[in-house]
């Protein structure tokens, strides 16, 4: 408009102005600005709508071209704004041209051979699947076998390709995912920040768009039905997408209306979400008012409006704390397992919450599936040990105050010429003899003095750790005392005694487990408890493992302990360690 009216303005500009406006008024927008403009510059005191000067203002170079385009325009554009919306997605997708732009232009002949099979759609890379576990190549195989008529939602070679940007070369994010979900399955999606769950859900709700492979929901191809997989599916993001100044009540409205929530039902319905999500005392807040808690149990609530018969959370337990954590897990496994009725696809970082709902569960590495089962198989099949964790019993004062009497006597009968690094030991001389302090607290070992106590009780070796300033191998009690010894350069004798008993105890068990468990590994002691992991395997048995430990359980002091399975944190940390 700006150009348009300089023109006009300027004499040599005038007849190309007059021809430009032609393709101008394709613009309703300069239609507009044009018919207000032209108006504006007419004389003063010009009448509308009467005589001559009607008619002088709907010349075709007035306002007349303008109205004309506009009421042209207004069907035009109307039409084609439904064709757009009736037309497949995937046909005038901005990021499958761009793609389609890098295969043939700017990406080199070997990121053109990763995007030319998966754009067809039909199959993976089969030095791919020679490396898959073997429960993912079964559940492809599933899936390719057409053995998936009972899951409303499979993915189907799956992948997803970033192009290359600059000097940046092409990603692969999503490698030929191929699984599927049952109806009433809490399916559990874990994996490492960047291993490809995010683009995978953005994949599947049509926020990108697959480089090749496809998923179906109910028999609904994503690239080619889009808006149809929509209908099935009930999304929580991994950020919370709120609108600040609508309250809780406002947003479960508007969503309501969005999924088509008949209006006679839409009150009855936000006040059942309200109640399972414990939301009636917010319900007139702004969301900006929440706390983060909150806000991610609006954002589930979301999702479910509607009873969608998928419903995809994206790590909706983040920020909140115990109690509401406890409180979304109720709900979430009363819409899948225990209704029956949704099949629900969870992402999360806390194992303890995909071992609480999940009855399957996926871990993704690099862009692939690495493992997939129940966690009870999981943990059979990747969990080849035993965890082992015993608690000795607790140190009695008799025995401290039995060890200290002992250290005392030691080093006063020490031969004379050590004596004067004794200086720290309160002695007084009575009755012709050597008589003991009783302020057993008031006593304090120095560097010099901790190897001669060691050396009579037969163990100066032990003492090493304690006094090269390395950490002790037994808790961080004893990092504790070897940090206080570089600091003051002595350590209280009662101290002392009872570091050393516990110490004793603990090596008592460690050369029991290493010696009636071969393989057996130390995982850390904190102080109270110590941790092994136990190898496990067709030559050894539960019962056996429970029963020896039982047989010397007082031989060696062991107050309590528990044996258990792979923890799934343990099975995921290490399949992270491989990715």
């Amino acid at each position: 408009m700006v150009v348009s009216f300089l023109m006009g303005l300027i004499e040599a500009t005038k007849s190309a102005n007059t021809l430009l406006k032609n393709f101008f008024r394709l613009s309703p927008a300069f239609c507009f600005a044009d018919g207000l403009a032209s108006l504006a510059l007419r004389r003063q005191g010009m009448k509308l709508g009467s005589g001559s000067d009607s008619i002088e203002i709907l010349d075709w170079n007035v306002t007349g071209a303008s109205i004309c385009y506009l009421a042209f325009e207004s069907i035009i554009y109307f039409l084609l704004a439904i064709g757009i919306e009736h037309i497949p997605n995937h046909s005038l997708n901005l990021s499958v041209i761009k793609e389609w732009w890098y295969h043939l232009f700017l990406i080199g002949h070997e990121s053109s051979q990763s995007y030319s099979q998966p754009l067809l759609g039909s199959s993976c890379d089969d030095s791919l699947i020679s490396h898959e576990d073997v429960d993912v190549v079964a559940e492809r195989h599933r899936i390719v076998n057409g053995d998936a008529d009972n899951n409303i939602i499979y993915l189907y070679n799956l992948r997803k390709v970033y192009p290359a940007v600059g000097k940046q070369a092409a990603k692969v994010a999503v490698r030929s995912l191929t699984f599927g979900v049952e109806e009433g399955e809490c399916f559990g999606f874990l994996g490492t920040n960047g291993a490809g769950k995010t683009t995978t859900l953005s994949m599947l709700t049509g926020e990108e768009y697959p480089t090749g492979g496809t998923a179906y929901v109910f028999s609904n191809d994503i690239k080619c039905h889009p808006k149809a997989v929509r209908r099935h599916i009930g999304y929580c993001p991994q950020f919370d997408a709120l609108l600040e100044f609508l309250s809780v009540r406002e947003h479960l409205e508007l969503y309501a209306r969005i999924k088509d929530v008949p209006e006679i039902r839409i009150s009855d319905v936000v006040n059942e979400k309200l109640t399972e999500f414990d939301l009636w005392k917010y319900a007139e807040n702004p969301s900006y008012t929440l706390s983060g808690g909150n806000k991610r149990k609006l954002s589930v609530a979301i999702a479910m409006i509607g009873d969608p018969p998928i419903v995809i959370l994206d790590e909706p337990s983040t920020g909140m704390d115990p109690i509401a954590k406890r409180f979304m897990w109720d709900v979430i496994s009363r819409l899948s397992t225990r209704q029956g009725k949704t099949a629900v696809i969870l992402t999360t970082h806390s194992m303890n919450e995909a071992q609480a709902l999940c009855t399957r569960i996926g871990i993704m590495g690099a862009g692939q599936l690495k493992c997939i089962g129940s966690p009870q198989h999981l943990k059979t099949r990747f969990g080849n040990h035993l965890e082992l964790e015993v608690k000795p019993k607790e140190t009695r004062s008799t025995e401290v105050d039995s060890l200290c009497r002992i250290i005392q006597e030691t080093l006063i009968d020490f031969p004379s010429h050590t004596r004067n690094i004794l200086s720290d030991l309160e002695i007084c001389i009575g009755g012709g003899g050597i008589i003991l302090s009783d302020h057993v607290s008031e006593i304090s070992l120095t560097r010099e003095m901790i190897p001669l106590a060691t050396r009579l009780l037969g163990k100066e070796e032990s003492i090493q750790t304690l006094l090269s300033s390395q950490p002790i191998t037994y808790g961080v009690f004893g990092e504790q005392l070897s940090e206080q010894l570089i600091r003051d350069g002595s350590i209280p004798l009662r101290i002392f005694c009872e570091w050393w008993l516990a110490k004793e105890k603990f090596s008592l068990i460690d050369s029991f487990i290493h010696s009636s468990f071969p393989g057996a590994t130390f995982h850390g002691c904190n102080g109270l408890s110590v941790k092994y992991q136990l190898p496990y395997g067709e030559g050894s048995s539960l019962a056996d493992i429970f029963g020896h430990l039982e047989h010397n359980r007082e031989e060696l002091g062991i107050q309590e302990y528990s044996i258990s399975q792979s923890t799934l944190e343990t099975i995921f940390n290490h399949l992270a360690a491989n990715q």
